[in-house]
């Protein structure tokens, strides 16, 4: 897909928020994706002494090596807007290998730059 079909798709699209996402799993357009995890790279205590893990640990999947603080309110990505499309897939590239335009109308800021995590988001299309 061109950049220019992505910037039509966009303009032409019927959603207050859009993103990029990579993801690993095969999705639809028009599916809901699923909703995304905070992940941190680092562990987190529940006391001074850390003794117990606040998150769990995960040692299998594609977030092995992470820890988990549980599942957010919808589904990360890149904002997107007509005018960084280049700028944002390169970003993408790095997180995955299947990369989708996703919209939804509502949405919270992420914790990293450019992130969001869109509501009940929405395939537009695969890029």
């Amino acid at each position: 897909m061109t950049v220019e079909e992505i910037r039509n798709l966009i303009s032409e699209a019927e959603y207050d928020y859009i993103g990029i996402r990579a993801d690993s799993r095969d999705y639809q357009i028009g599916e809901v994706m699923d909703n995304s995890h905070q992940l941190f790279q680092d562990p987190q205590y529940t006391d001074f002494e850390c003794t117990e893990l606040l998150y769990p640990y995960i040692s299998e999947g594609p977030y092995t090596g992470f820890y988990d603080g549980g599942e957010l309110d919808g589904t990360c990505a890149l904002e997107v807007s007509e005018s960084n499309i280049e700028e944002m897939i390169e970003r993408v590239t790095s997180y995955g290998n299947k990369y989708y335009l996703i919209g939804g109308n509502s949405m919270e800021y992420g914790n990293d730059d450019d992130e969001i995590i869109i509501n009940d988001a929405e395939v537009i299309a695969r890029i």
